[in-house]
């Protein structure tokens, strides 16, 4: 008995696996078939498919074959005998419609719609559902239906704002766009971020005046009569920044600090985009404005520091400044510097006097001891190692090369694993070079090229190959000595005797194979005195020159920052920019090459 089991188990097993085999076949021509176009044969393995199993993906593709063929008399009682087994399957309606349409049956196709619509429960992922079908076949008008029924029979819920904007963006009906995203924050101020992308996809806030317009009219109609809703102000901000209307965006910054009592946070944050923006006035008009709180606003010291840094920049624009306008701000400094004391919090007001002292006024001894009790204060160890830094920046533009190495290595000791004390280093390294030490200061380079700090291991690199490149080819050390003194003083701002130590390098060592670190060292200094034509006509000389070597990127490089930046020039700088992408490949400059110029191309 138990073996007539077995044997009948057997059978029936085998009899199903062989069964099974088949079916996979089958599966296997019907899709082979199917992705090579030819519906004509994977129809008829769909359909035996189809027809014993029922399943949804044999049905797609069985309807396919039918629907590419024109077969639309058999896929449309397919699809009919589908929806009486399965009427809630919305797709299935649209597939029927899809055929009434090929057919001519226009007006039967618009009832199924219709009656999608009528039918539709008010569950917002059914009523999601049918919005984006209607959506993905181009039935914009049926797809706002859809909606705004569902808005209807939801009051007091999700009112689907976000995706009426988009419908409404999509036919061009901007005002009920720009409405139904500002009613998306009624829903949740949460959408705030988002609604602002929304916005600016579709709003071009130079052309579109008719949109910017009914914006900002909504924008004001609904902060006056919603007081308490602060996303309004935030929006309000926001136009005003896209438009690059600064005032109203300080104005409704000021105001929203006084609703959230937040003592200057937002006006702190227009700010610094109007300082970023070279707005000095407006900039400086926003701290004063935090500034007036008084010291009880967190935001004060802060406030303070930029509203004097914003002075300094706005009297040394452009490179040129005169000397009373510069000593004016410095007694701002001096005074700000003296009520608040010397601390943590009054740190860059201490850098950037030192700097106004050492680099603009020539009071380098002011700047030292201005520095000198700044590390006698409390400071935290970071500050402190800035501050020795700066410190050893003007000693070396005095000319005391040796205390700036002291201070130089206590930074690159105390913080050995990090980016200040890289840059130590670094400067320590060129105090040597500065010095004559090259081999010291080359081993020293040759470690920091590792640096996990680009920057620096670039500038470690270049300067170690210019030791490698130039020491030992002749019997004497006196071009490089005097290139590394021309640096010294192009680091003292000494232009005019850095010029002329570098020119007389090329008269009395005319082909030494410094001449193209000559070249780009005077486009350097140039820069540094804000020359930019005369700047540019040295860095295209080595791209002319000496395209080969390794200095060529960083000129090209150079060219496109000058142009994008300080010429205002787009057009030229994408062209620097992507002769890097192009013929320098494998430069360091590469990233940034890339981001500007895609950024230049997308304006």
């Amino acid at each position: 008995m138990n073996i007539l089991l077995l044997v009948v188990g057997f059978i029936i097993i085998s009899h199903q696996h062989s069964f099974g085999q088949g079916d996979g076949e089958d599966a296997k021509l019907a899709a082979h078939y199917y992705n090579k176009g030819s519906f004509d044969k994977a129809e008829l393995y769909y359909k035996k498919l189809y027809k014993k199993y029922s399943t949804d993906s044999y049905f797609e593709k069985y309807y396919d074959c039918l629907f590419f063929q024109e077969k639309f008399p058999e896929a449309e009682k397919v699809v009919e005998k589908r929806i009486k087994t399965n009427n809630l399957d919305i797709s299935n309606h649209f597939k029927l419609a899809s055929i009434y349409e090929k057919t001519g049956r226009e007006s039967e196709a618009d009832k199924i719609y219709q009656n999608l619509i009528d039918e539709l429960s008010p569950v917002q992922s059914r009523v999601q559902a049918l919005g984006k079908y209607f959506l993905s076949i181009g039935k914009y008008q049926y797809a706002l239906d859809t909606y705004n029924k569902g808005k209807k029979s939801n009051r007091g819920g999700y009112q689907y704002n976000l995706e009426l904007a988009e419908l409404y963006a999509i036919t061009n009906r901007n005002p009920e766009m720009i409405t139904s995203y500002l009613d998306l924050l009624e829903y949740s101020s949460g959408y705030l971020k988002s609604v602002q992308a929304y916005l600016s996809r579709h709003i071009d806030f130079e052309t579109d005046e008719a949109d910017i317009a009914f914006l900002r009219t909504e924008l004001l109609s609904r902060t006056q009569s919603n007081p308490n809703k602060f996303y309004y102000n935030e929006m309000l901000i926001w136009y005003y920044l896209q438009k690059k209307e600064y005032t109203g965006a300080i104005i409704q910054a000021k105001a929203l600090d006084r609703k959230e009592n937040s003592m200057g946070r937002k006006t702190y944050e227009i700010g610094n985009i109007c300082k970023t923006n070279k707005l000095y006035k407006k900039a400086q008009e926003a701290f004063q404005a935090i500034m007036d709180f008084g010291e009880k606003s967190s935001y004060y010291s802060s406030a303070a520091q930029n509203y004097l840094e914003v002075s300094f920049l706005q009297v040394t624009e452009g490179g040129t400044y005169d000397i009373e306008e510069v000593e004016i701000v410095s007694h701002s400094f001096e005074t700000e510097l003296a009520r608040l004391g010397k601390s943590n919090r009054t740190i860059l007001i201490i850098e950037r006097l030192a700097r106004i002292y050492a680099f603009y006024l020539d009071e380098s001894q002011k700047a030292q001891d201005l520095l000198y009790e700044a590390l006698e204060a409390p400071l935290r160890p970071l500050d402190k190692a800035r501050v020795k830094i700066l410190l050893g920046d003007v000693l070396v533009a005095n000319n005391q090369i040796w205390d700036a190495s002291i201070l130089y290595m206590q930074v690159a000791n105390n913080f050995k694993d990090d980016k200040i004390g890289h840059e130590a280093k670094f400067k320590n390294a060129k105090v040597f070079y500065y010095d004559g030490e090259f081999d010291y200061a080359k081993a020293q380079l040759d470690v920091l090229k590792a640096s996990t700090t680009k920057l620096i291991a670039n500038d470690a690199m270049r300067l170690s190959l210019l030791l490698q490149d130039n020491l030992g080819i002749d019997t004497t050390l006196a071009p490089v000595q005097m290139y590394a003194q021309a640096d010294l003083l192009f680091q003292q701002n000494k232009f005019d005797a850095a010029f002329t130590k570098l020119d007389s390098i090329s008269i009395l060592f005319p082909f030494h194979s410094l001449s193209d670190e000559i070249i780009y060292q005077k486009g350097l200094i140039y820069s540094k005195m804000q020359k930019w034509p005369e700047a540019i006509v040295q860095f295209e000389k080595i791209i002319e020159t000496y395209w080969f070597d390794i200095l060529a990127d960083d000129a090209i490089f150079r060219i496109a920052e000058i142009y994008d930046y300080k010429l205002n020039d787009q057009d030229l700088a994408a062209d620097y920019y992507k002769k890097i992408l192009f013929d320098y490949s494998s430069s360091l400059h590469v990233s940034k090459s890339r981001e500007r110029f895609r950024t230049i191309k997308a304006v």
